[in-house]
């Protein structure tokens, strides 16, 4: 998480930001989206932040849902098991 909001420091030019942590039976959730200028997420070419967070999910068996429109900002959702809940 600590990268999507560097990411929006650096390039976003967001007014707002939110960040949203929640946890389920066996999961945390994460979420972080901002008002910025968003991208086109289709065509993007992740740099070393949004890829790291893609790769430390991906070593989980997780996905990043990364989604962003041409100035509609950017939002970047995932899921973490908690270390020792059986998987479901």
């Amino acid at each position: 998480m600590p990268e999507a909001l560097q990411n929006i420091a650096k390039y976003a030019q967001a007014s707002r930001v939110s960040v949203r942590i929640s946890d389920g039976n066996d999961r945390v959730r994460f979420e972080v989206v901002d008002d910025g200028v968003g991208f086109d997420a289709g065509e993007a070419t992740y740099g070393t932040g949004l890829q790291g967070i893609a790769d430390r999910l991906s070593a989980l068996g997780r996905e990043m849902d990364l989604r962003s429109t041409p100035g509609a900002g950017t939002s970047v959702r995932g899921e973490l098991p908690i270390m020792g809940a059986p998987e479901r």
